[in-house]
């Protein structure tokens, strides 16, 4: 009986830590005393119409002069950022969190995710915006689809229709930085996309 319980007890340990270590990395894979949260992301088009969905037009036409242009579309993430410690009431300037790079990338419901065919590609943006703690609503702008990538696939394909005449995905939106003492901060948030060539009328 001994020897059982000399084996049971580390496995027990052993099970525990890696409980917790999973369970840490799983919620949060940031270190700041600082949570930072998405309440809601939305979306601009070449229009300047911002909705919770983003209807982005993969070639803009203009009647008057027949030109035609791809441009970018541009998201808004609306964040809030508050210490974990609901006891804390005073904030230090070094509790700021900086905002430094974003990565965005595309998904299909289907499941068919091969970027440059099923879906744009996933690309990496710079920014520098600060948000303090003070659990008011601060805006992010960013670009939410490149130009560049409505003259790839299969973006491209949709500007004469086709097969395809508009491709849904969810763009899924990902924020890193850190507080001003160092320590990283990441968040995640996610808006659908419905691609195609869409009338343009101003």
């Amino acid at each position: 009986m001994r020897i059982k319980s000399l084996y049971i007890l580390p496995a027990l340990l052993l099970g525990m830590l890696l409980s917790f270590y999973g369970c840490n990395k799983v919620t949060d894979d940031s270190t700041s005393a600082i949570k930072l949260v998405i309440t809601k992301i939305t979306g601009t088009n070449w229009t300047g119409n911002e909705s919770s969905v983003l209807e982005s037009d993969v070639i803009v036409s203009y009647p008057d002069t027949g030109e035609t242009t791809v441009q970018n579309d541009y998201g808004t993430a609306y964040m809030i950022a508050y210490p974990y410690n609901p006891n804390e009431t005073e904030h230090s300037f070094y509790e700021n969190i900086q905002i430094k790079e974003y990565h965005v990338s595309y998904v299909r419901s289907d499941n068919r995710n091969r970027e440059g065919i099923d879906v744009p590609r996933s690309f990496w943006g710079r920014l520098s915006v600060m948000i303090p703690p003070d659990g008011n609503e601060h805006s992010v702008v960013f670009i939410l689809v490149r130009a560049d990538a409505k003259m790839e696939k299969p973006l491209v394909d949709l500007r004469y229709g086709g097969s395809e005449k508009e491709l849904e995905v969810t763009a899924v939106v990902e924020f890193y930085g850190e507080d001003l003492s160092g320590h990283s901060v990441y968040v995640k948030g996610s808006i659908p996309v419905v691609f195609a060539n869409y009338a343009n009328k101003k």
